[in-house]
């Protein structure tokens, strides 16, 4: 029984990601088919930033539900912090001259930036709860 349990899971969880895929395109492409800015961040930036923490967080359901609240300090001091610095980097450059910007569009050049965003999301919740 226990087995079955297991492979549903995983069922559903691979359905849930098909979903989030779809309508995370869907909503990035709203995002960027917006003309103007909120608080002087392009549309697309910020939708960008949205869809790769929910992907992340959905992510982190791969290993199972969160059960209990269980806080893993190096964990979130040493990756997650990071990647939140490095995902809200061009965000905190139109607000403060940043240094070294031009070497972060170099290094995030591609999908960079999704990536940062992705491990943000799945290390807050890794380093916030545990899972089954």
């Amino acid at each position: 029984m226990n087995k079955s349990k297991g492979y549903f899971y995983y069922l559903l969880w691979t359905i849930g990601m098909l979903i989030v895929v779809y309508y995370g395109n869907q909503f990035v492409g709203m995002m960027e088919s917006k003309k103007g800015e909120f608080l002087r961040i392009d549309y697309s930036l910020l939708g960008n930033i949205i869809y790769a923490l929910v992907f992340g967080i959905y992510l982190s359901f791969l290993n199972g539900l969160p059960t209990r609240r269980k806080f893993y300090r190096p964990l979130f001091f040493f990756v997650f912090l990071p990647s939140l610095i490095l995902m809200i980097y061009p965000v905190l450059n139109i607000f403060f001259k940043m240094p070294y910007y031009a070497l972060y569009i170099d290094a995030a050049r591609q999908e960079g930036h999704f990536f940062f965003g992705m491990l943000c999301g799945l290390t807050l919740m890794k380093s916030l709860f545990g899972s089954r």
